[in-house]
C-alpha cells in the first residue's frame, strides 16, 4: 500500500503562506501530500500553476484540491447551483487538471428545507451535470462525507450517491470526523473502521477500495454534529484504531490519501505517519 500523507492547506510552520512554498515545506517536513484550500474562492495565475506542478512533481508531493463551502447542489436558489456547478467546481477542477492535483473534494448539499430523499435526488441530477462540465479534465470529483445533521453527506449517502451515478470520475472523500460526530460517536475499536471498508467493498465494489482519499481529526459535537476540529490527542475517534484496520485492509487498498484536518495541521500529520509506521504499515 503507497500511503501519501500531508495536510489541509500549507503548514502552520510555513514562512511563506503561498501554495509553492507550502508544497517545499510539506516536503521537508517529510510529507508527501497537501491539500489546497479553496473554501472561500477558486482562483491561481497561470504561470503559477505551471510552477506548482513542476515543483510537486520534483518533490514527490501529492495535491488534491478542497473546493469552495459555498457549494450547495440542492440549494433553494437555482443561482448558487449555477454557481456550484460552473463556477466553484468547474473552476476547481480545471486547476486542478493544471497542476494535477487529481481529488477535488466539496460538500455536495444542504437539506434547507427539503427532505433527505429531495435533497437526494437533486444532487444526482445537479451532480451529474458537473460531471458532464468537467468530462476533460483528469480529476475525480469526491463529495465529502459531511458532519452536521443539516447537511447532506452521511456515509450512507455518499455510497448511495457514488453507485447511482457510477461515472469514472466520480469518487468520494469519507472524512472519519465528520462521520464520528454525525453518528454522535461511531469509531471506537479497529471493527468499527473495518466496517466502513467492508461497505464500501460490498455496496460499490473492490475497485472503489483501491485508492482511496480521507480526511482525519479528532472532533467535538453535539446532539446536532460537528462542533469543532480537535487535536489527534483528544482520540474521538482513535486514530491508533484506524491504523489497525488499515493494516487489515493493506491487500485490498492500494493507495491512500490522508489529510490532516487538526487544527495543528502538519503537527499532527506527522504524528499520524509515526503511527502508521509503528503498525507497519508504512515502512
Amino acid at each position: 500500500m503507497k500511503v501519501y500523507i500531508g495536510q489541509a492547506g500549507v503548514p502552520i510552520s510555513c514562512k511563506k503562506r503561498d501554495t509553492l512554498s507550502g508544497i517545499e515545506c510539506t516536503h521537508e517536513l517529510g510529507l508527501n501530500l497537501m491539500e489546497i484550500q479553496f473554501v472561500r474562492r477558486v482562483g491561481m495565475k497561470e504561470e503559477v500553476m505551471e510552477q506548482i506542478r513542476e515543483k510537486a512533481e520534483e518533490l514527490g508531493v501529492r495535491l488534491s484540491i478542497h473546493a469552495p463551502y459555498y457549494i450547495n447542489l440542492a440549494s433553494e436558489r437555482k443561482e448558487v447551483i449555477k454557481r456550484s456547478i460552473e463556477e466553484w467546481i468547474f473552476n476547481s477542477a480545471k486547476i486542478g487538471d493544471k497542476i494535477g492535483a487529481k481529488w477535488i473534494v466539496f460538500h455536495p448539499a444542504a437539506y434547507g428545507k427539503r427532505s433527505p430523499e429531495e435533497t437526494f435526488d437533486l444532487v444526482v441530477k445537479n451532480l451529474k451535470k458537473a460531471l458532464e462540465k468537467i468530462r476533460k479534465f483528469k480529476v475525480y470529483l469526491c463529495p465529502e462525507t459531511t458532519g452536521k445533521k443539516g447537511q447532506f453527506g452521511s456515509f450512507s449517502e455518499i455510497l448511495k450517491l457514488v453507485k447511482r451515478i457510477k461515472h469514472p470520475k466520480l469518487l468520494f472523500c469519507l472524512d472519519f470526523a465528520h462521520m464520528h460526530a454525525r453518528e454522535g460517536g461511531w469509531f471506537y475499536s479497529k471493527k468499527d473502521y473495518s466496517k466502513i471498508f467492508e461497505r464500501i467493498e460490498k455496496e460499490l465494489g473492490e475497485k472503489y477500495l483501491k485508492t482511496l482519499h480521507i480526511h482525519f481529526s479528532c472532533i467535538k459535537y453535539t446532539e446536532r454534529g460537528e462542533k469543532e476540529h480537535l487535536e489527534l490527542k483528544a482520540k474521538e475517534p482513535d486514530f491508533s484504531k484506524f491504523a489497525e484496520a488499515l493494516k487489515e485492509w493493506e491487500a485490498e487498498i492500494e493507495e491512500i490519501n490522508i489529510v490532516s484536518e487538526s487544527p495543528i495541521l502538519e503537527k499532527d500529520a506527522i504524528k499520524m505517519k509515526k503511527i502508521l509506521k509503528r503498525k507497519g504499515i508504512i515502512k
